[in-house]
């Protein structure tokens, strides 16, 4: 044994040909968290511009996201950005990290119920004093849409994860816990 692999297994508990299996199996996952993340925003995008062109989203908050993430005022697009790379990074690596412990005895249950958990933050981080009509359909579009988002996160997690092994999508094994 060399001394890498020596301080290798004194770190992570395991041979060097083990660790290494381990961080190709957690970057497999974030791969497919990135992917389940596009698609579900895929889904979502369309709603959330409806909810716009009608007038009961304000595009403002997307740049009031690019300012508080990056400091730069009035820069919508850079907030859609930021939405984006969030949707496809943070959100699906949650959801992975959660999944065991999530509502649901499908992946696709459990996305369910983590954008409707999701979908409360949204409304308060969005919310641009909206009364009345506007104010049922801004619930009603964010939540179609976040639902739209979290069925195909956990529907695609579960149809990629079942091919290939991931290392973070349990806690008990490296495979996935949950049927699609």
């Amino acid at each position: 044994m060399s001394r890498s692999d020596s301080v290798i297994a004194a770190i992570a508990g395991e041979s060097q040909s083990e660790a290494e299996n381990d961080v190709v199996a957690v970057v497999k996952g974030g791969v497919i968290g990135a992917i389940a993340g596009g698609v579900g925003l895929l889904a979502m995008a369309p709603i959330l511009w409806a909810g716009v062109a009608l007038g009961v989203i304000d595009s403002a908050a997307f740049s009031e996201l690019a300012y508080l993430g990056l400091g730069r005022p009035d820069n919508a697009l850079l907030g859609y950005v930021i939405f984006a790379g969030g949707g496809m990074t943070t959100w699906p690596l949650l959801f992975a990290v959660l999944n065991d412990y999530l509502p649901g005895r499908t992946m696709v249950q459990s996305g369910f119920g983590f954008a409707t958990i999701m979908w409360t933050g949204f409304l308060v981080a969005f919310y641009s004093s909206q009364a009345g009509l506007a104010l049922v359909l801004y619930l009603l579009l964010t939540l179609l849409a976040h639902w739209a988002y979290g069925v195909l996160l956990g529907l695609v997690f579960a149809i990629i994860a079942q091919r290939t092994e991931v290392l973070f999508v349990t806690t008990n094994t490296m495979s996935v816990s949950k049927e699609i």
